[in-house]
């Protein structure tokens, strides 16, 4: 009788695939087969929304850059959920939503979606209810296309959800850390030539320009930054003593000292082929004694109202922040240097009055910041009226804002230095709002008669507004206390998506281009000052215009800024302009004098906004 051997049993493996039927094995290739095809339509419905041809319009390279970011969200999705069917249809739907989102802010902005909106988004809400959500036909086609893929996807047979293995994370994380980290870690992007797009807002695609935009929100240090190099910058220019007071002499300097920044206030002729029925802004137009007037070059299109204020209240272009960023909800702090603090320390009082809600652009605690004494916001404002509705649905006018502006200086002891800083609300967007209140006054002729009505209520508001400047004008043209007013824009408006395509061309060059990006301003005194017509300069010099023209302590900054104007009278998120009258985009190569003072602009925008420790003492403030 033999011995029986007992045979060991073969391990099962520990990573071994489940046996599975016929029909599971085809679920699964089915959903495999799903999984690398859903990206390419979710990117085709993205980009048709994004007004691309997604297949055109793009290099390989781009394309597949954009197509990275929808594997890697629907990799996650497929670990979450467990089934490859389910990922499919949330990473359709998901994509479909950021599509729709930026399709609508393209609409309302004339922009793409930009990592700083998600900041931004209690100011979006404050206004969110005057757009007109309609869907058009891009929307529509889209819609119907995910849904019949949703659909077609349900009808497929049920995969059973697969549980959490090890064997699915390790490859999956694994992946994830090699693409983020070449894209984020590594100077790939760079070498591969892709760079933030701003102002061709589409030229990525969606997902990348977001993702490069995510990228870049960390300022880099300036080539050749160092406290040695700043000082050599700022050792000629010495900023004047605070202890000099208003009425001391040198020239006459006012008491009250008024600014507003027009919400959407621009001049739509300096458009080509833009004519209408009659001068949207006949006053501003015919002022010419003691007035300095002409157009400042705006950093941004359609919204982010923020930007603008911040570059002229601290000098600071945002050409040189990370695209897309809004300085007001990223890089203020308690203390900065701004027109505000400067005025303060001149002993006038400080007052900032914005007749709309306290939620937008983190104005309350950036106004604290900067050291405004009084804050007014759209409740704090007398006997409100409105146009293009009421108070739930409108905005309050420009005339009533003015009135409430006269009021406070009324207020106020007869002497008292007042620096009053206004942002006005009338003209927001949208413009297919109703009429209420608003008299039809001005449209467009000629060849694009009837064609806009968007644009047309924009006119006529204008024409409201240039009436409230009259009103506020004639009325401090009688006042005998010295009183300098500045008025100007903070953008163009987007009116409709193809107006400015009509106009300008689907790719306008450089000095095209910049044409979208002017805004009137005009500097009024109720005394004698030097006059000039057709000043252009950006936003960022419009302050050191201000306060020289005041007869005003300047800072050392400021001064350095009323120089660099005279060479380089225009430095934006669109290009720069040199005092020729030569136009050269954002990636341009500038001549070698105007490249060096640019960058040394761009290294005192640096230790001003991110080296704040290593500040250089009294330049960016008064002196004592």
């Amino acid at each position: 009788m033999t011995d029986l051997v007992e045979q060991p049993q073969k391990r099962k493996r520990k990573w071994a695939y489940p046996k599975l039927s016929l029909s599971e094995r085809q679920a699964v290739w089915t959903g495999r087969v799903l999984l690398l095809l859903a990206p390419l339509l979710s990117f085709t419905l993205v980009e048709y929304l994004n007004y691309n041809n997604p297949w055109a319009s793009f290099t390989p390279v781009q394309i597949a850059l954009n197509l990275v970011w929808y594997y890697l969200g629907e990799m996650a999705l497929w670990l979450l959920r467990g089934r490859r069917t389910a990922a499919v249809k949330w990473g359709l739907g998901i994509a479909w939503g950021f599509g729709m989102t930026n399709h609508y802010l393209i609409a309302f902005r004339g922009r793409t979606l930009f990592p700083g909106d998600f900041l931004t988004l209690g100011t979006a809400f404050n206004v969110a209810g005057n757009y007109d959500y309609r869907l058009d036909d891009a929307q529509w086609l889209t819609l119907f296309i995910l849904v019949g893929a949703i659909l077609a996807v349900s009808l497929l047979p049920r995969e059973e959800r697969q549980k959490f293995t090890w064997r699915r994370f390790v490859p999956c994380a694994g992946a994830a850390v090699l693409v983020l980290g070449a894209f984020f870690g590594t100077g790939l992007v760079e070498r591969l030539g892709i760079e933030p797009s701003m102002w061709t807002t589409r030229g990525n695609g969606l997902m990348l320009n977001f993702s490069v935009c995510l990228k870049y929100m960390r300022a880099e240090k300036p080539e050749g930054y160092s406290q040695q190099a700043l000082s050599a910058l700022t050792e000629e220019y010495t900023g004047d003593s605070s202890s000099v007071t208003v009425g001391a002499e040198g020239g006459t300097q006012p008491v009250n000292v008024i600014v507003i920044m027009n919400e959407s206030f621009s001049d739509l002729s300096v458009l080509p082929g833009v004519e209408t029925n009659r001068d949207a802004m006949p006053f501003l137009h015919s002022l010419t004694e003691n007035t300095i007037k002409g157009y400042a070059y705006s950093s941004v299109f359609g919204g982010t109202t923020a930007n603008s204020e911040y570059e002229f209240l601290t000098g600071n272009t945002t050409a040189f922040l990370p695209a897309g960023t809004v300085p007001y909800q990223m890089y203020v702090s308690d203390g900065d240097p701004s027109l505000v603090g400067q005025m303060k320390a001149l002993g006038y009082r400080a007052v900032a009055a914005h007749p709309y809600r306290s939620s937008g652009w983190n104005r309350p605690a950036v106004y604290a910041d900067f050291g405004f004494d009084e804050v007014y916001f759209e409740s704090d404002f007398q006997n409100r009226t409105y146009m293009r509705g009421d108070e739930k649905t409108g905005y309050v006018t420009d005339q009533c804002d003015y009135e409430n502006l006269i009021r406070l200086y009324e207020e106020k002891e007869e002497g008292e230095p007042l620096f009053l800083f206004n942002v006005t609300m009338q003209n927001h967007s949208a413009y297919q709002m109703a009429w209420t209140n608003l008299p039809a006054t001005v449209w467009l002729t000629g060849e694009l008669e009837g064609r806009f009505q968007t644009v047309n209520q924009y006119l006529s508001l204008i024409y409201q507004s240039d009436l409230a400047l009259e009103y506020l004008i004639d009325y401090f043209s009688g006042v005998e206390e010295p009183t300098m007013i500045l008025l100007f824009g903070d953008h163009q408006p987007q009116v409709a998506t193809n107006f400015y395509t009509d106009v300008l061309g689907t790719d306008p060059d450089t000095a095209l281009a910049q044409k979208k990006q002017m805004v009137p301003f005009v500097l009024w005194a109720n005394y004698d000052i030097p006059e000039a017509q057709g000043v252009e300069l950006s936003l960022n010099y419009l302050s050191s215009l201000l306060m020289q023209t005041a007869h005003l302590p300047m800072t050392g900054y400021q001064k350095y800024l009323a120089q660099l104007w005279q060479s380089v009278p225009v430095i934006n998120t669109v290009g720069t302009g040199t005092a020729d009258g030569t136009w050269y985009g954002e990636n341009d190569p500038l001549p070698a004098e105007a490249e060096e003072q640019v960058a040394d602009y761009q290294k005192l925008v640096y230790n001003n906004v991110f080296d704040k420790k290593n500040r250089v003492e009294n330049f960016f403030t008064l002196t004592g």
